[in-house]
């Protein structure tokens, strides 16, 4: 009994964690993904404050992000790099278990993944995290 208690106060603590977190979203001002994944992110409980620019590259780098990390959008949240189209269970996972890296990627722009929904249509993708001695692993497959 008293564990079945602890555990859904656990549950309860981890989804309350992430309602009312605020997020920076760096995108260019013509990306249309990006606003869908922002949608996503403001569902989920996020408070999002979106930032157009059109220095994305100095950004990127900036946090950590290299051209083999790099996807269109990059978020920021509880000093976490959150970089593409990342879905909300790996930034969930990602901020209630609170691992020792930069962050986490969906390199490129895969279709299927959160902002790149079209229709039916789902490629198969891996969300990386990103160390911060620069190398990646795999953090979730999609």
């Amino acid at each position: 009994m008293k564990k079945t208690i602890l555990i859904s106060i656990f549950l309860a603590a981890s989804v309350f964690a992430i309602e009312g977190k605020k997020m920076t979203v760096y995108k260019s001002p013509s990306c249309g993904c990006c606003t869908k994944w922002v949608d996503i992110m403001k569902t989920k409980g996020f408070e999002v404050n979106t930032i157009t620019s059109n220095n994305m590259n100095q950004i990127k780098e900036k946090v950590g992000i290299t051209k083999k990390t790099a996807s269109c959008h990059t978020a920021i949240v509880d000093g976490y790099v959150i970089e593409g189209h990342v879905d909300y269970s790996a930034v969930k996972k990602m901020l209630t278990e609170k691992p020792n890296i930069i962050g986490i990627t969906v390199p490129g722009m895969p279709i299927g993944s959160p902002g790149m929904e079209q229709g039916n249509m789902k490629q198969a993708y891996n969300i990386l995290s990103i160390n911060k001695n620069g190398s990646v692993e795999v953090y979730e497959k999609h």
